[in-house]
């Protein structure tokens, strides 16, 4: 929260970190220039066969957002590196998410591809709701959200930030 001329302004920190990641992972496939984090140990992922044949047309898109996967047969991929700063999460989870949410939209146009993967991915890497944050992970926050292309919603179209109005506020504390 802040205060802002007309009132107070309340953000989302889950929100908005989804709105910046998004718009760094579209980047990241626009320009070409991925963040890869090697893995020291490749991790094994096993997909079902209807999801293998998937995989493995946007398998391009996935190394483009920084994954190196290999497949090394049977439906089995050996990931060798992901995007930076999704360290800690499940990544057959993750990877599974991303493809299932692929697999459910009806265009399959490399924009709309790249969207969904983007804010697959997005979703799962951003603060977690009730994360608590310093001063200056807020203010990053902040400065990161006002630096994208569109500061009040998500990219699925969730609200990121509200204002709360003087007179709204005043009229709570009115006796």
């Amino acid at each position: 929260m802040t205060a802002v001329k007309s009132g107070l302004m309340i953000i989302d920190q889950h929100q908005a970190h989804i709105r910046i990641l998004y718009e760094d992972y579209m980047r990241q496939i626009e320009t070409k220039k991925r963040n890869t984090q090697k893995l020291l140990f490749p991790e094994i992922i096993q997909l079902p066969t209807k999801t293998n044949q998937f995989a493995e047309t946007i398998l391009p898109e996935l190394n483009e957002m920084g994954f190196e996967l290999t497949d090394i047969g049977d439906g089995s991929y050996a990931v060798n590196g992901i995007p930076s700063g999704l360290e800690g999460l499940n990544i057959a989870n993750l990877l599974a998410e991303m493809l299932a949410s692929v697999n459910e939209i009806t265009s399959n146009t490399r924009t709309d591809i790249d969207h969904t993967l983007a804010l697959s991915l997005a979703r799962n890497a951003a603060i977690p709701y009730g994360q608590v944050l310093g001063n200056q992970e807020m203010e990053n926050i902040v400065n990161s959200l006002f630096a994208c292309e569109n500061v009040n919603y998500t990219p699925d179209g969730q609200k990121i930030i509200s204002i709360m109005s003087q007179s709204d506020i005043d009229s709570l504390f009115d006796k």
